[in-house]
C-alpha cells in the first residue's frame, strides 16, 4: 500500500519544518521516540509507514505550529469537523 497524496503532503510539511529548523532525522526520532530508520521509512514514499496521530501532535508541539498546519499546510484554525475529516483522510 502506497501513501496517499494527502499523507505525502503531511510528510513533506514535516520534512520542511525539520530541515528549515536544522533538525536531523535522528533528533526528530528522539523527539517522537522512534528509531532513526523509522523516520527514514516514514519520509520515503516507498514504504507504507506514516506518522501516528500522537506523533503528529508531538511534532506540532515541538515546532510550535498548530496541528492544523501539519494537516493542511495553513495556519487557519480549523473547526472540529474539518479536523475530524482531515484525520480520517490521513488514516485511510
Amino acid at each position: 500500500m502506497n501513501k496517499t497524496d494527502f499523507q505525502i503532503d503531511i510528510i513533506n510539511r514535516i520534512r520542511q519544518l525539520r530541515t528549515e529548523n536544522d533538525i536531523s532525522q535522528i533528533k526528530l526520532a528522539n523527539i517522537i521516540d522512534v528509531s532513526t530508520g523509522q523516520i527514514g521509512n516514514i519520509e520515503s514514499p516507498k514504504f507504507q509507514h506514516k506518522y501516528t496521530l500522537k506523533q503528529l501532535y508531538q511534532i506540532s508541539k515541538f515546532f510550535n505550529v498548530p496541528i492544523d498546519y501539519i494537516l493542511t499546510g495553513t495556519n487557519h484554525l480549523l473547526n472540529t469537523e474539518d479536523i475530524i475529516q482531515a484525520l480520517i483522510k490521513y488514516d485511510e
